[in-house]
């Protein structure tokens, strides 16, 4: 059965991933996309190699159930920005650390996740990130170049300008301390008054002006080559990153911000994936700046309209139980490979009916089926594997119960640990 191209340590860290939560793993998830390729074409085709090289920039809302594939695709397209030469940062948004009603929370995490594009040797071996990974990669192409800190020039915050360069200027004199101490200022930390004043620094990051230091980070990155910068914001949780109604009014009102400054010069290059399990968090309240927002993100983006806003990973054109169907296949010629297995093609196809037609009669709360599916499947190849023999419809029953169950518990826990 086996034809897929992939190393067996990388596949073992698939399943073992997928199999434990159904939350995909930072790698390797292309070789388990289903149904996702023509939003990713018009993504590519349409802004990365287009709109976006025109120094323009872009807004999308990602929406899918609790466990509906939203980080799977977040990923997917980090891995195209990098291969078109684009910095990525992923941002994970929680009501604890990063709060959207926060923007210089918001900044500093993406300062710290800020990632260079990786080739595919790369993505398999230990990476980092931050802002020091991009400007030790940037340091290290120009470094023979002289004065190379002249290129840096023209962004909307001059403290950000001079603490770049002071952070460079260390690394040209094997200063690390000085590169590390006004790194911590680029991520939104707080550095003495001594340095400050020294390197021309009249700022702190903080509420006031951190979308200004996010539009110098997006100008700065496009100043040293990149094609640009794209960000993904993951509201990982069931509701937003905010609790209260004055929180949740400010975090809207930073992503209305967001969404107007895109298409102007001040973000060059730059696109942001919002990813939310329910648009009504967004959209349902009165007041100014909910109409704002509906107006905003009412459009959906799709091949004909590619100008559309709102991308609904649960209206991708194929039908549940065909992605099941493909993604089955997928995630078992992947095991296959980790587990240097070969299944009988009867007893696979048989297996995997069972399974399908009980995922789709199958109502668990709102966690998505296809989380549920992704794990209940790879349970039932490991038992595949020991008895060769094909996973009936009462199993199938007793392997998905247990699994929804498991989550729900989980999340369940999850939910009571943010609460207090």
């Amino acid at each position: 059965m086996n034809e897929l191209d992939l190393d067996p340590k990388l596949a073992k860290v698939i399943i073992h991933k997928l199999g434990s939560s159904g939350t995909p793993p930072e790698v390797g998830v292309e070789y388990f996309n289903v149904g996702l390729e023509p939003y990713l074409n018009v993504i590519e085709n349409e802004y990365l190699n287009d709109i976006l090289k025109y120094n323009l920039s872009s807004f999308k809302l990602i929406v899918g159930n609790y466990g509906g594939g939203k980080s799977h695709f977040l990923y997917l397209i980090r891995d195209l920005a990098w291969k078109n030469n684009y910095v990525t940062s992923y941002v994970s948004l929680s009501a604890t650390e990063c709060p959207f009603d926060r923007l210089e929370l918001v900044y500093r995490n993406i300062a710290l996740n800020i990632t260079p594009p990786l080739s595919t040797t790369e993505i398999l071996k230990p990476w980092e990130v931050g802002i020091e990974a991009l400007l030790r990669k940037w340091y290290e192409h120009v470094k023979e170049e002289k004065n190379f800190l002249s290129l840096i020039k023209n962004l909307e915050s001059t403290s950000f300008v001079n603490a770049t360069k002071g952070a460079l200027s260390g690394l040209s004199n094997d200063d690390e301390e000085l590169f590390y101490s006004l790194a911590q200022w680029l991520k939104g930390e707080d550095i003495s008054r001594d340095l400050k004043y020294k390197y021309r620094i009249s700022e702190r990051i903080d509420r006031t002006n951190a979308f200004r230091m996010l539009r110098s980070l997006v100008q700065f990155v496009n100043l040293i080559g990149y094609s640009g910068i794209i960000f993904l914001f993951d509201e990982a949780e069931r509701g937003m990153s905010i609790s209260s109604s004055r929180d949740r009014r400010r975090a809207l009102d930073n992503l209305r911000q967001i969404i107007d400054e895109c298409g102007n010069s001040k973000l060059p290059g730059a696109m942001f994936f919002y990813a939310i399990p329910d648009e009504n968090l967004l959209l349902e309240g009165s007041g100014g700046v909910y109409e704002a927002l509906n107006q905003r993100l009412r459009s959906s983006f799709t091949k004909v309209n590619p100008m559309g806003v709102k991308i609904n990973l649960e209206d991708i054109g194929i039908s549940p139980s065909e992605f099941l169907k493909e993604l089955g296949l997928k995630l078992a010629k992947i095991y296959e490979i980790a587990y240097f297995y070969d299944f009988n093609n009867k007893v696979l196809e048989e297996s995997l009916r069972n399974i399908i037609n009980v995922s789709l009669e199958s109502q668990f709360l709102d966690v998505s089926y296809r989380r549920i599916f992704v794990i209940a499947v790879i349970e039932a190849f490991q038992r595949i594997k020991i008895n060769n023999t094909p996973i009936d419809k009462s199993t199938a029953r007793e392997l998905f119960r247990s699994t929804a169950k498991s989550l729900i518990q989980k999340e369940r826990e999850e939910v009571e640990g943010e609460e207090f």
